[in-house]
C-alpha cells in the first residue's frame, strides 16, 4: 500500500494516506498523487526519487495533518503565509515565507498548521525517497 497526500474538501494540502493504484492494480507512482508537481528517479543515486509537493495550508488555523513520517529526506520552503512545523521531540517552530524546514528521514512529523485564522499559507516540499517507497507513513497518535 502507497500513502500519498490528498487534498481535502477545504483545500488544504493534508498529509494523510490515501492508497492508490492503477488500472491493472499496480501501486501508483508519486507521480499520480495530487499535489506532485515533480517526480524524477535520480540517476546520480541510484535507488533514490526526487519529489516535489506543493502544500496550501487554508485558513482556518488549527487545522493539523495527522502525525507521520517520511521515508527519506524532506526540505520545506514555505512561499506564503506563516506555518507551525514540528517534529517529536523538538520545539514546534513558526515558519514564515521565504524560509525553510527540514525533516530528517524516519523523524515524526507532529505539526503542520497555518497560524493564520484568515489567511491562506502555502510551501513547496523536496522529498529524496526510495524508489517505490510511500511518500508518507501514518503514525498512530500518542495518548
Amino acid at each position: 500500500m502507497r500513502y500519498l497526500p490528498t487534498v481535502c474538501c477545504a483545500g488544504l494540502l493534508a498529509l494523510v494516506s490515501l492508497a492508490t493504484a492503477d488500472e491493472a492494480g499496480k501501486q501508483a507512482t508519486p507521480a499520480a498523487a495530487p499535489g506532485v508537481i515533480f517526480s524524477s528517479p535520480l540517476a546520480d543515486v541510484p535507488g533514490k526519487h526526487l519529489v516535489v509537493v506543493a502544500l496550501d495550508f487554508g485558513p482556518p488555523a488549527r487545522e493539523h495533518s495527522l502525525p507521520h513520517r517520511h521515508p527519506g529526506s524532506v526540505y520545506v520552503y514555505v512561499t506564503k503565509g506563516t506555518v507551525r512545523l514540528g517534529l517529536e521531540g523538538q520545539p514546534v517552530k513558526v515558519v514564515h515565507a521565504g524560509e525553510s524546514f527540514f525533516e530528517p528521514m524516519g523523524a515524526v512529523h507532529t505539526v503542520a498548521e497555518n497560524v493564520s485564522a484568515t489567511e491562506p499559507a502555502a510551501a513547496i516540499a523536496v522529498m529524496m525517497v526510495p524508489d517505490g517507497a510511500p511518500l508518507l507513513i501514518k503514525e498512530t497518535p500518542k495518548r
